[in-house]
């Protein structure tokens, strides 16, 4: 399996892509030298391998083995990796997502059925049509919950249960008190769920420290309870630890608070500082990683990125305070994967640099692509192979690819990006009407 994956967000107010009928690799779309798109607009780097015909709006785009799977309003599809060729499609009503996990996808609604799809053949493995159940997926289970339907009805507790992924068998079951699974996570990028760990953090406190570690492999509550200040919480080794991005009143150093407790019994562990970096306005960017990626921290384990008191990209490993390293030259993280990460001279605009994770060295830096991280068409992604951005310059956005190792780019496209892997890359340009061509490109 081959991904980076995320859902792109559009200059426009969109409601969601429909693959439209037929969909496959599409001989009637206009040359590229007459698709009014195109005029006036320079598009550098390889053919697309395949195009289809999509409607306005976002999706997710996941290849696992010879087939590339794509979110639809209306469907969930199969293409051919090599011809772009509908395999299967999945009617769905109403707003869904997907995860990859185990080499499977799990097809989920907001407070419906989980179904755990193949994607060679589009068929269900098992389903969970329990009304009001919740779901959060990881590589090698289902986690499942009624937490949040329960006080709704008045009734006391709630239950949070293991499943299989693969078949759906009931790993264990455990009761909870007042929520069910937290699904902050650090450095996976959905729809591909992270490993499950050695704990998981769930709603068996009190309503002063309601999260506490529950065993992935028994189902066994730990001792340690930590609070939730307002924006993450999740389990890194034996740690519990939960973050504020908020600075205080007063603090422009872009103060992010992080507590943290032993998963075993409690014990205070280390707490501190760290910093989310600048905008070019001077406010502080105090995400530390995309959103719309899923993720909490850019990082892997318990290492994350951040920047330093004094605006220089930094990797703290948060179950000690330790710092792993600290950059000579200012910037921001602004996203990463494996052992890779992009940092920008501010989080919405300058030059691009990639340092390597483990070390902080710097591979190549690149000129200011002219893409600022505040618009609304903003994207990024960084795999095995590749680095891609993707904004708006004037009115019309663009998809800047670019060599992992080298930094040479790759290519320029008049478009959105929709999808990345460690040898392609899926992007979205406009036709003149109410619907896009999603182009799927290899390296």
């Amino acid at each position: 399996m081959t991904v980076v994956l995320r859902r792109h967000r559009l200059i426009t107010m969109v409601t969601g892509l429909t693959l439209l009928a037929g969909v496959g690799a599409c001989d009637s779309l206009a040359p590229p030298d007459q698709d009014p798109w195109l005029a006036g607009a320079s598009r550098e780097g390889p053919a697309a391998a395949w195009t289809v015909r999509v409607a306005i709006g976002g999706h997710q785009v996941a290849v696992l083995g010879d087939v590339v799977v794509v979110t639809d309003e209306r469907a969930l599809l199969g293409l051919d990796l090599a011809t772009g060729r509908q395999r299967w499609r999945r009617d769905v009503a109403g707003e869904y997502s997907i995860s990859v996990a185990g080499g499977l996808v799990a097809q989920q609604t907001k407070d419906g059925p989980l179904e755990v799809v193949d994607p060679a053949t589009g068929s269900t493995r098992w389903r969970d049509d329990r009304p009001g159940w919740r779901h959060v997926i990881r590589q090698e289970a289902v986690y499942a919950d009624d937490c949040a339907t329960r006080p709704r009805a008045k009734q006391a507790g709630c239950v949070i249960e293991s499943r299989e992924l693969a078949d759906g068998a009931t790993r264990w079951r455990v009761p909870a008190t007042v929520s069910g699974v937290r699904d902050d996570q650090i450095g996976s990028r959905v729809p591909v769920a992270p490993a499950s760990g050695r704990y998981l953090l769930a709603g068996i406190g009190d309503r002063a420290r309601p999260f506490g570690a529950v065993d992935t492999g028994t189902g066994r509550p730990l001792k340690g309870r930590i609070g939730l200040n307002g924006w993450y919480a999740f389990v890194v080794d034996d740690v519990l630890v939960s973050t504020d991005h908020d600075p205080p009143r007063g603090d422009r150093r872009c103060t992010v608070t992080v507590t943290s407790v032993a998963a075993a019994n409690g014990a205070a562990r280390w707490s501190g500082a760290i910093y989310s970096g600048q905008r070019s306005d001077s406010e502080c960017h105090k995400t530390l990683a995309d959103r719309e990626s899923g993720a909490a921290f850019i990082g892997t384990g318990s290492r994350v990125a951040a920047a330093t008191e004094g605006g220089r990209p930094q990797v703290v490993d948060l179950a000690t305070g330790d710092t792993v390293w600290a950059a000579d030259k200012p910037g921001a993280p602004i996203d990463g994967y494996g052992s890779a990460l992009l940092v920008r001279q501010y989080a919405d605009q300058g030059p691009f640099s990639l340092l390597d994770f483990d070390s902080g060295q710097e591979r190549w830096t690149v000129p200011d692509t002219g893409l600022p991280g505040g618009s609304a068409s903003w994207a990024s992604a960084v795999t095995g192979g590749l680095v891609a951005v993707s904004g708006a310059s004037g009115d019309r956005p663009f998809v800047l690819v670019y060599d992992v190792d080298s930094g040479q780019q790759l290519g320029r496209f008049p478009s959105w990006l929709a999808g990345a892997g460690d040898d392609w890359v899926a992007v979205t340009r406009g036709t003149g009407v109410k619907e896009l061509i999603l182009e799927f490109i290899r390296f």
